[in-house]
């Protein structure tokens, strides 16, 4: 079976040999499809996020209030305690009082007892009252509880948590959504689901062998799009990344007792953006939750281990990765590849006397694999991956990754609206990043490694209607690569309005070596490697500061600062560089994890940073 998934952001080529094996051992989907053999699909049904997160789906739904705030839009009227429903479009609440279809309840008045008082006016034996009710006009008996108002209909069904539901679809505690009706449509379709992530995200995953089933769903009201999830590898895997040169091997260079860490003198990044000198003042906190959306990693990596325990938490990782030709081993915490642990040494390899140091050493790291064995990250597996983040409410993660389609579409990094399949993994990969967002996630990604002005793609990679994602969503801090001097680096994207900063990612220029490359940990062991995909984590790295040292901390010792506040964190101390001001190739400029760590705010220019070439 061929399977569509996202791409690393690593500047790598793909061995022309493991092309061939590859597209040797697969075949097209059509193919596929003649033959009857097993597609998975993202279902994405119509609707919208309720204020507290859950989901709402389709029309005559009512969302709840959050946080003792008022919402109202065309359709619905929510209260501080009460979802109310708006009949015909023109109702609204009062205080804590209901509207009825002619007169208004003001503070004058009050509902207690068995009566509505409104200049005289009172409900009849029809309607049931009690103290500190809500009622909308009802077209029958009805019984209200203290908690839920009921919906003008004879068909209002049973409220369950202060959600609100009409029309003839089942309503569960922790949202509002036609789930029966919808898995209904997906059964007769001949579908299967996967995952269910309608609470979450109004998706789900469903595998079938019916070849029309995306034409059957496409054609229901209630599905806003279907996209059909395979793809071809792009990345090489270790071994080839070995032969070709491109992943250096590290001695360890022992073990230290005191100073700093053995290869620490080699990571040229970290003190670009003045890490060790961050680190007097603060380390990170275990209570600050990192997920590295990646191949997964090494949990029994020694450079991970302080004391004898791990900052690699294997109970919370979650491996998705469990289809495709190179699955591996099914555990977060074995990489099968090496991307992934070297993203998360980037982040948090610990000042243990071992190898390498990272961002933010002491906070705890959650492996969730969305990437397989050979280097090929499905899209169904990331938007299951960062579902499952805000699921946690992980503080930060990375993203070091682009939703990717096969080679026998032709494809590139940039999803079109005008192809239905690329509109529905934009439309999948922008839910899953929404919910986890609200979920208090704070998002990051590298932005790519084609050298492309993402504002303006050029026409044969679909111009200004398509994106990048995850890097081109809205509420992702998207991030560009430089070079040792600061240096836009050769490979990396970048663009007005999504290049929001810039880190160290490598800029080898040909002469691939640790000067010039970013030196990390891989599957027992070190290495050097380049690209946008080591920018991101540097910067998730200085935002796991930023939560450490400012974030809240609960009787648990769990800390929390919301995505807003650690963004606009970030963006206020770091340094400009380039054009003054923000700009097209750094965005807010270099980030800094010393002046994040002191909450210098002050505007500060680096002069000798190379203006950028684009």
């Amino acid at each position: 079976m061929t399977t569509r998934r996202s791409r690393y952001l690593t500047r790598a080529a793909l061995a022309l040999s493991g092309a061939v094996l590859l597209l040797a051992s697969v075949m097209p989907a059509a193919t596929l499809a003649a033959t009857g053999g097993n597609q998975r699909y993202l279902v994405v049904f119509k609707g919208g996020y309720a204020l507290n997160g859950s989901y709402a789906l389709g029309q005559g739904y009512a969302l709840v209030a959050q946080n003792r705030t008022y919402a109202l839009d065309g359709t619905y009227a929510l209260g501080r305690q009460y979802a109310l429903y708006a009949l015909n479009k023109t109702y609204a609440l009062a205080n804590q009082y209901a509207l009825t279809d002619q007169y208004a309840l003001t503070d004058t008045y009050a509902l207690f007892g068995q009566y509505a008082l409104d200049s005289g006016y009172a409900l009849d034996d029809d309607y049931a009252l009690g103290s500190g009710y809500l009622a909308a006009l009802l077209t029958g008996s009805s019984v209200i509880d203290s908690t839920y108002a009921l919906l003008e209909s004879t068909l209002g069904y049973a409220l369950g948590d202060q959600y609100a539901l009409l029309d003839a679809y089942a309503l569960d505690k922790n949202y509002a959504l036609a789930r029966d009706y919808a898995l209904k449509l997906v059964s007769s379709a001949g579908g299967k689901v996967a995952a269910d992530l309608t609470r979450q995200t109004g998706m789900m995953l469903v595998d079938s062998k019916n070849t029309a089933f995306a034409q059957i769903l496409r054609a229901s009201g209630l599905v806003a799009e279907v996209g059909k999830d395979f793809g071809a590898k792009v990345l090489p895997s270790y071994q080839e990344a070995i032969a070709s040169g491109q992943l250096i091997l590290v001695n360890n260079g022992g073990h230290t007792t005191s100073g700093p860490d053995p290869l620490e003198s080699q990571q040229w990044g970290l003190s670009q953006i003045h890490a060790p000198q961050a680190h007097t003042r603060q380390l990170g906190k275990p209570g600050v939750e990192v997920g590295i959306l990646d191949s997964g990693i090494d949990g029994n990596h020694q450079d991970f281990v302080l004391n004898g325990r791990s900052n690699v938490n294997c109970q919370k990782g979650a491996d998705f990765t469990a289809v495709g030709p190179g699955i591996g081993i099914p555990s977060a915490c074995i990489d099968n590849q090496f991307h992934g642990t070297h993203v998360a040494g980037i982040v948090a390899a610990r000042r243990n006397g071992l190898g390498v140091v990272g961002v933010a050493p002491n906070v705890t790291l959650i492996p969730i694999k969305v990437c397989d064995a050979g280097g090929s990250c499905y899209v169904s597996d990331a938007v299951q991956g960062i579902t499952y983040a805000g699921d946690l409410k992980l503080d930060v993660i990375n993203m070091s990754f682009f939703v990717d389609d096969d080679d026998f579409q032709q494809s590139t990094e940039f999803k079109c609206q005008s192809d239905p399949t690329q509109r529905a993994y934009r439309a999948a990969i922008e839910r899953a990043l929404a919910y986890a967002r609200s979920r208090g996630v704070t998002l990051i990604s590298a932005l790519g490694n084609s050298d492309v002005d993402l504002a303006n793609p050029p026409k044969p990679e679909g111009g200004k209607k398509c994106k990048v994602v995850p890097a081109q969503v809205d509420g992702v801090i998207g991030t560009a690569a430089l070079g040792p001097q600061s240096e836009k680096a050769e490979y990396s994207n970048w663009g007005a309005g999504w290049t929001d900063v810039a880190a160290p990612g490598g800029n080898d220029l040909l002469a691939a070596d640790c000067a010039t490359e970013v030196l990390s940990t891989i599957p027992g062991g070190w290495a050097c490697f380049q690209g946008t995909s080591m920018a991101s984590p540097h910067t998730t790295g200085v935002a796991a500061l930023i939560v450490s040292q400012f974030g809240s901390t609960n009787g648990s010792g769990n800390v929390s600062m919301g995505p807003d506040a650690v963004a606009k964190k970030l963006y206020k101390t770091a340094v400009d560089i380039g054009k003054v001001g923000t700009d097209k190739c750094f965005g807010k400029g270099r980030i800094d994890a010393l002046r994040a760590v002191r909450n210098q705010t002050s505007y500060l220019y680096d002069s000798t940073a190379p203006a950028c070439a684009e």
